[in-house]
């Protein structure tokens, strides 16, 4: 039940806002109760007040008891216990509690000139006393009432009980209508909800309808909806991924069966077979350089690659690649220029940035035609250390120069399809340079070359 949203919003509605109706109906009834106490001894007082009009206009004096008597006998409610006295004796009262809460107040014992109005409440009779002083022609009187409090307490228990019965009707009235509030508030995410539920990887495409942007749950929707584009690209790139990937691995495969099929159908000679295994060799290797390379793009991806690095000459690293790629430089008929630096001290994983030079200079050598060039510079200019890699090949068209460094893409060029490559020499590349803090890119025109420029941080 508390797992919904909207019961856990109506009841947090329910608390703050019975909490203020508590605070408010208190103070209310504070209010009303404070008033009715106050009207119920002004009515006292004006009784008190009365009595002392009443006696005062008296013209005979003979029987002052009599018509003390004839005073309190006037009053007209019935519920009033009255006395009156003179200089502190009694002249005349209907009931002995009103003269014994007088005497209570100590009243009487005072000096004349320090008697003021005075209110007591006798708890155990619960009857409320006013005691009011009046002078008349020179002497001391005290008037005196005292009133039950039982019909001011009911009035007030009436009060309490409109106030109780109206703060549960008012308070679920609001239960009702938080319900509903939060329920309509909460509409349009039952609404996201249900079009997310019907989101799979066989329909990234379809993304949230979203009928205000502006609002919480639009922005919110917004966001969902940026983060299945991600997810859309991140499955295509996959599938685009594994469909390469298979791609790549079915032409050595292919090549090696269909080897195999060929020394195993009839006999050959020792060097038709050592033909055959070279080129199941070659194959196999290939195959070995495409997993390694897949594998390395995974870890990355993953974030579990571990670099071991180490302090190395970056300008040795540069000459041992081009002397590794003379055999391939004499086969093809083309010029290598390698400029190193002097020695350049940098702290790095040896085998990957070895990597990216070979797969640099490879690249050059693979796409440049016979009697072309291809240079390898090495610059420091601190904090950079620069790499550039140019060729006078085929050039890259410039539709394809931002997805050079894509896994497995290759230049729709039959004279690039013509040179081979698994697609994943540059995305070593970038990867390598992005491991080391530095960044690669590439300036190319069609026909006259590309130049690839790595700049790592020294």
């Amino acid at each position: 039940m508390f797992s919904s949203i909207r019961v856990r919003l109506t009841l947090w509605y329910l608390l703050i806002f019975g909490s203020l109706l508590v605070v408010f109906s208190i103070y209310m009834y504070s209010l009303v109760s404070s008033d009715m106490h106050k009207r119920f001894d002004y009515s006292l007082l004006r009784t008190s007040q009365s009595m002392a009009n009443y006696f005062s206009e008296f013209s005979n004096r003979d029987n002052v008891e009599l018509e003390a008597r004839e005073t309190i006998n006037s009053l007209k409610e019935g519920r009033e216990s009255a006395a009156i006295f003179r200089e502190a004796r009694l002249l005349a009262a209907n009931n002995d509690d009103v003269v014994a809460a007088v005497k209570a107040t100590r009243i009487l014992d005072a000096a004349p000139t320090d008697r003021k109005t005075t209110y007591a409440t006798e708890g155990e009779l619960n009857k409320r006393l006013v005691v009011f002083p009046f002078q008349y022609q020179g002497l001391n009187y005290v008037s005196a009432v005292l009133e039950p409090l039982d019909k001011l307490e009911g009035e007030i228990g009436h009060i309490r009980k409109l106030f109780l019965v109206g703060f549960s009707a008012v308070l679920l009235l609001a239960a009702v209508g938080g319900f509903l509030l939060a329920q309509k508030s909460l509409e349009p995410m039952v609404t996201i909800s249900a079009q997310a539920e019907h989101i799979n990887a066989r329909n990234l495409s379809e993304r949230l309808k979203v009928a205000n942007a502006g609002d919480e749950l639009g922005r919110l929707a917004g966001v969902f909806n940026a983060l299945l584009s991600r997810l859309d690209t991140s499955f295509e790139v996959m599938r685009e991924f594994m469909a390469d990937a298979s791609h790549e691995l079915r032409t050595p495969l292919t090549i090696i069966h269909g080897e195999a099929q060929v020394s195993l159908s009839h006999d050959h000679t020792a060097e038709e077979y050592r033909q055959s295994l070279a080129i199941v060799r070659d194959q196999a290797k290939r195959m070995a350089g495409i997993v390694s390379d897949m594998l390395a793009l995974a870890r990355a991806d993953a974030g579990e690659q571990q670099l071991a690095t180490e302090d190395l000459y970056l300008n040795d690293l540069v000459t041992e690649s081009c002397h590794a790629a003379q055999t391939l430089v004499v086969q093809k008929g083309i010029e290598l220029k390698c400029e190193p630096c002097d020695d350049l001290l940098f702290h790095g994983n040896e085998e990957l940035l070895r990597r990216m030079i070979v797969n640099l200079v490879d690249n050059a050598i693979r796409y440049t035609p016979a009697g072309g060039t291809v240079s390898v510079k090495l610059s420091c200019e601190r904090p950079v250390a620069r790499l550039t890699v140019s060729d006078t090949g085929i050039g890259i068209p410039p539709e394809s120069i931002d997805r050079v460094f894509d896994r497995f893409y290759r230049v729709r060029d039959p004279r690039a399809q013509a040179n081979g490559g698994s697609g994943l020499g540059l995305s070593i590349v970038k990867l390598a340079a992005e491991s080391h803090h530095g960044s690669v890119n590439v300036v190319s025109q069609p026909g006259h070359g590309s130049t690839f420029t790595v700049n790592l941080s020294l």
